[in-house]
């Protein structure tokens, strides 16, 4: 078996099957929040992709630049609206926010990028370990886990938790932002949020990542291609241009006399 690039090809007797192959390898998502943001949408969105499924999802927030002028409201806003989810069975209490982790593996994973995070000088301003609670003791259950006074150095900075833990650190300029999301080897989606089309279409043109979604945190659409840049893979789904590895293209040029 032979890999070019994108294209898988086996060679099969004397014929050749030619296979598209697009690799969707995961992300490491950043929330951008500016000074002119929709405070308060930014805010529950930003708890809304950062926890959503427990935060297993490929493009889950897992780190929130916010800047300098607003980090603190956000921190404290994001906090009391993080305090506010519900941990349950959602089969017995179809109510709740939140449910189990798929295994025990990412409640370690969790764990790890938390201790990683707290030595090096993290502070966790909620969550960070499992419910107390008897019913839950049993479970994959996880609280939801926000970290303030991050570095780049941390693991939680630079690799992909896959579960309820998110990190919030500050920016100045729309150059340290911009540097800050594509701090990591991932490029899958980034979430912007502003109010100024200016900065919009900046940051959006600067940030390393094949989807950058403004003011919402939903990425992807049908009509649109969703794919990942660096370590996040290649290829992209979606739209008529994730077809396109599908087919073999022939040029024919003729010149009639």
């Amino acid at each position: 078996m032979k890999y070019n690039q994108n294209i898988k090809i086996m060679q099969i007797t004397d014929k050749t099957l030619v296979i598209g192959v697009n690799s969707q390898l995961g992300g490491h998502s950043p929330l951008l929040v500016f000074e002119d943001a929709n405070f308060e949408k930014a805010v529950k969105d930003g708890v809304k992709r950062s926890f959503r499924n427990m935060g297993q999802i490929c493009n889950a927030v897992n780190r929130i630049y916010v800047h300098k002028n607003i980090f603190d409201s956000y921190v404290k806003a994001f906090v009391e609206e993080t305090a506010k989810m519900t941990i349950g069975d959602g089969l017995a209490n179809p109510d709740v926010d939140l449910g189990p982790m798929v295994d025990r593996s990412g409640i370690e994973t969790a764990v790890e990028h938390i201790r990683d995070a707290v030595e090096k000088g993290a502070i966790v301003k909620c969550g960070g370990k499992r419910p107390d609670r008897p019913e839950l003791a049993n479970g994959n259950f996880f609280e939801p886990t926000v970290l303030v006074n991050v570095t780049s150095d941390m693991k939680i900075m630079r690799e992909e938790t896959f579960g309820p833990v998110v990190a919030i650190d500050t920016f100045g300029t729309i150059g340290e932002a911009v540097e800050k999301a594509n701090s990591t080897r991932y490029g899958l989606v980034s979430y912007v949020y502003t109010r100024n089309l200016n900065t919009a279409f900046i940051v959006s043109e600067a940030i390393d990542s094949g989807s950058v979604a403004v003011n919402t945190v939903g990425p992807d659409s049908i009509y649109a291609p969703y794919g990942g840049r660096k370590d996040s893979g290649f290829g992209v789904e979606l739209s008529k241009h994730g077809m396109d590895q599908y087919f073999q293209f022939k040029h024919v040029k003729i010149e009639l006399e």
